[in-house]
């Protein structure tokens, strides 16, 4: 079963695809991979690399290639892509340890040298791993960038602390989201201003996007629609067919202004 239908990356698609960092490449230092496989509207990777290592090219849809020559692993890409799809890989450090660095945007108490689990990709416990460092500067506007130490063998498995959840009386199929989260990244709501908005009168996806905009941004709440109707069964005790869903839009493009005025593309 691919991520189409569990709605979680593989290492071993993002092979197939050509776009993950070659073992030689990881073991010569740390690199960034981008693993972002939705064809949207989007390049912070890109425009905010000081090295020009990312090219997204003109068509601002295209996903993302590192060119891995000139990619020093800095980690200016991971706190600006708005998707938090972008991380840094290391295997340099020995036979046996490696690093993976990644965006954190989570409330926290964390310090350098703290021992936590590393969380994969969906969000489970991996392993043991230590916080090596935590970039959070005014420059990467409250996405920390953090980068744990774990066995190298975990280092394509690891995108993240685990995280213990808080539990309460909600639906079976969805964990407590705390206020703080971001739901919505392309309008920046929080679960708790769509909580507010449900406690205003909204009751279904519509209600939330009048009162918050979620949803309303660039992905057309592809990404954020679930977590939204989730909220929504967690506070008012709904059935998942009671909750709605949006209005379904058709695919976006940037047209330029010289199709508009009936010119040449180059125009």
């Amino acid at each position: 079963m691919g991520f189409l239908e569990t709605g979680v990356l593989t290492t071993e698609y993002l092979k197939e695809q050509g776009r993950y960092p070659s073992e030689e490449r990881m073991k010569k230092g740390p690199v960034a991979v981008c693993e972002c496989v939705q064809e949207i509207p989007c390049n912070p990777c890109e425009s905010s690399c000081p090295f020009h290592a990312i090219e997204i090219g003109e068509n601002i849809s295209a996903l993302p290639c590192v060119m891995e020559d000139k990619c020093t692993g800095c980690g200016t890409c991971v706190a600006a892509c708005s998707g938090l799809a972008t991380f840094v890989l290391n295997k340099s450090y020995s036979e046996e340890v490696g690093s993976v660095s990644f965006p954190y945007e989570y409330n926290h108490s964390y310090k350098v040298g703290d021992h936590v689990y590393g969380a994969d990709r969906s969000g489970k416990k991996v392993c043991e791993a230590q916080i090596k460092r935590i970039v959070d500067i005014p420059k990467y506007d409250h996405t920390a960038v953090v980068t744990l130490e774990a066995p190298i063998k975990y280092v394509d498995e690891v995108r993240s602390i685990y995280r213990e959840r808080e539990r309460k009386e909600i639906p079976a199929e969805s964990d407590y989201i705390a206020d703080d989260v971001l739901v919505c990244r392309c309008e920046e709501i929080t679960a708790g201003e769509i909580r507010k908005a449900i406690a205003m009168g909204a009751r279904d996806i519509t209600g939330v996007k009048l009162r918050t905009r979620a949803g309303m941004g660039l992905c057309q709440g592809r990404t954020c629609e679930a977590l939204v109707q989730a909220i929504i069964r967690q506070e008012l005790h709904l059935d998942a067919s009671e909750s709605g869903f949006s209005t379904p839009r058709t695919p976006q493009r940037p047209v330029t202004f010289g199709t508009l005025a009936g010119g040449e593309e180059n125009e």
